[in-house]
């Protein structure tokens, strides 16, 4: 069976799915490049899932280090570690293509942000 254009794109490329997947991975300014730059005119269901776990990350990591200016540097870097564990995980199922959701918020971000 041949492949499509997209499929056939190498990893990079704005027509590979899987690039705009692994590049909102990498701060908030990838997440805001892969949603503008690569998804916005190609979407498609890998990107796109991923897109909305890591808006949800992101959000997460904002809220916690914000809130960590008045509370214990102790607790928020339980939290830290905790979301590096989520974030490993969502983006090794990005490398991989998989749709597989973030375990705790993984269901969670997919009903948020299913305008996405």
């Amino acid at each position: 069976m041949p492949m499509t254009a997209s499929e056939n794109a190498y990893l990079g490329s704005p027509d590979n799915p899987k690039t705009a997947a692994i590049i909102c991975y990498i701060t908030l300014i990838g997440w805001l490049i892969a949603y503008f730059a690569l998804y916005k005119n190609n979407k498609t269901s890998l990107a796109g899932y991923h897109l909305r776990q890591t808006l949800l990350l992101h959000i997460i990591l904002l809220t916690i280090n914000s809130l960590g200016y008045w509370t214990e540097r102790g607790f928020i870097m339980a939290i830290d570690i905790a979301w590096l564990i989520l974030w490993v995980y969502g983006f090794f199922n990005a490398l991989n293509e998989k749709e597989k959701p973030i375990p705790i918020i993984g269901k969670l971000a997919q009903n948020l942000f299913k305008k996405l």
